[in-house]
C-alpha cells in the first residue's frame, strides 16, 4: 500500500505493483470469516478488515494453511486467489490459544 491507495501487494518474497484489473478481482471477491470457537461464519467486506486489530496476538486468522498478520497479507493472500480464478477467501479467525492447543 502507498499513502491510501491499494496498489501495492507485498510478502516475504517480495512487492509487486497490482494493475487495476487486478484490484478489481480483489474487491469482487467474497471474504468469509468462520469463527474456529463458536463454528459460526460470515461474510465481511475489505472495509470491515482494514479495521480489525492487526496488532492483537491474541487472534490469529489463517487463509489455506498460513498465518495473515495484516492487511496487505490479506491483500497479498486475496491477489494470488484470484489470480487462480477464485471468487472467495476463507479466512479462519480463532483465539491464539485455541489453535496452539490443537483445536
Amino acid at each position: 500500500m502507498v499513502e491510501g491507495g491499494l496498489n501495492v501487494a507485498e510478502t516475504k518474497q517480495g512487492t509487486w505493483t497490482l494493475e487495476p484489473e487486478d484490484l478489481e478481482r480483489i474487491f469482487r471477491m467474497k471474504v468469509k470469516v468462520v469463527d474456529r470457537e463458536t463454528g459460526g461464519s460470515r461474510y465481511c467486506t475489505l472495509d470491515e478488515a482494514k479495521t480489525w486489530d492487526w496488532g492483537n496476538q491474541d487472534i490469529w486468522r489463517i487463509v489455506s494453511g498460513w498465518q495473515i498478520t495484516s492487511f496487505k497479507g490479506l491483500l497479498s493472500m486475496m491477489h494470488m486467489k484470484a489470480q487462480k480464478g477464485l471468487e472467495e477467501v476463507e479466512i479462519l479467525e480463532s483465539p491464539r490459544c485455541l489453535l496452539l492447543a490443537g483445536g
